[in-house]
């Protein structure tokens, strides 16, 4: 699905974030985001994702103007168009991780064999089919992140949103997890959106968008 971002701006309070953004996101392409801490990337992303707000401009997703989007039409839109892969896992750690998995399938009303099926379908092409009976605080960072990405998944979103996935993680397990995104983008042909300032998710980009102090330039 392409993104259109139009003269899009954020403040918190008085203090401006991101500054009269325009940026065009093609469908089925594998974006990065790039920028250091502080630099405007995660709230960027946030605002894709309809988890926060923007100040002004608008939001298109494929034509669509989403900040016109309200109660039940908008959350059935970003349940089933939109998967997130947060930053620090954001594991529920009182869940297993089948059942953290299968949670959009939950709120969707899915019923329960289904959302185990999936669960299990979603470990299995992840290869983290044998921690699904675990707690989150048992498993490694590379094995939550790729829990992450499988709930991320779940309802076949068209648009994978990821903020700093590589953060938490050692250099091995980071080329892992990117190129479990690289991968995932090209099999389901979904739009990747990847926040970071890791080099090597660079390798793998097909869009690049440098962001500096809340203003975007493209690069690729």
């Amino acid at each position: 699905m392409t993104i259109k971002l139009e003269n899009l701006n954020k403040k918190y309070g008085k203090k401006p974030v991101l500054f009269d953004i325009n940026l065009e996101i093609p469908t089925g392409s594998f974006t990065m985001l790039r920028g250091v801490s502080g630099s405007g990337k995660s709230t960027l992303l946030s605002i894709i994702g309809g988890i926060e707000p923007m100040t002004s401009g608008r939001v298109l997703i494929d034509g669509q103007d989403v900040s016109r989007l309200k109660g039940k039409a908008r959350s059935d839109f970003y349940r089933h168009k939109i998967g997130f892969i947060f930053q620090g896992f954001y594991l529920q750690p009182q869940l297993t991780i089948g059942e953290n998995i299968a949670l959009m399938g939950t709120f969707a009303g899915m019923p329960k064999h289904e959302r185990e099926a999936r669960a299990k379908e979603l470990a299995g092409i992840l290869g983290i089919a044998e921690v699904l009976d675990s707690l989150p605080a048992e498993v490694s960072g590379g094995q939550a992140e790729r829990a992450c990405a499988a709930r991320a998944m779940f309802m076949n979103p068209e648009i994978i949103l990821a903020d700093e996935p590589t953060n938490n993680l050692d250099p091995e397990n980071a080329k892992n997890v990117i190129e479990m995104l690289k991968k995932i983008q090209q099999e389901s042909k979904a739009t990747m959106i990847v926040a970071s300032h890791d080099g090597l998710v660079e390798e793998y980009a097909t869009q690049i968008v440098s962001i500096k102090e809340g203003r975007v330039s493209e690069e690729k």
